[in-house]
């Protein structure tokens, strides 16, 4: 197993993730009994060409997966290898989304894996998480990677959190 950044930050918000089948795809999952708050990795990510190139800068955060979502589909990493999985974005569709073109042209240099709402669209550069907001059409860093993914991740359960009381 290589864990990636996401599901290093999973697995220590959440515990070790249960393997299951989900779409007919192995997966490695977290709190499958609560769907609010539910989590899933898709596994099988082998980094070879064209995609280790290709994707280099994502390696460390998906590691042996190749996309998934985290908090009942809140946030969507993008799959990085040929197929489809419903309800989340294949990579290559992803990055000609009319909203991620926008932000790449504030930015070419940033690499977007991930989007929330298709509102907010997250890459990396340089060790930084990058949030485009399409609603603003502003691009702004968050700083390191992995706190901010944790932030990020704290702002959407609080808001689940507050809408279902």
């Amino acid at each position: 197993m290589n864990d990636g950044l996401l599901e290093r930050v999973l697995t220590r918000r959440y515990g070790e993730p249960v393997v299951s089948a989900r779409h007919g795809l192995p997966a490695r999952c977290w709190n499958l009994d609560d769907p609010d708050y539910s989590s899933a990795l898709y596994v099988g990510m082998k980094w070879v060409e064209p995609w280790k190139s290709r994707f280099a800068s994502l390696q460390g955060i998906y590691g042996d997966v190749f996309g998934g979502f985290l908090i009942k589909n809140t946030l969507k990493a993008a799959v990085l290898r040929s197929g489809q999985i419903y309800g989340i974005w294949n990579i290559e569709d992803f990055l000609v989304q009319p909203q991620v073109q926008r932000a790449h042209s504030k930015d070419p240099d940033i690499d977007f894996f991930m989007d929330a709402y298709m509102v907010y669209f997250y890459g990396v550069k340089a060790g930084e998480l990058h949030i485009f907001d399409a609603e603003t059409d502003e691009l702004d860093s968050l700083g390191p990677i992995e706190p901010a993914l944790e932030t990020i991740m704290d702002e959407f359960e609080e808001s689940r959190a507050e809408v279902s009381y």
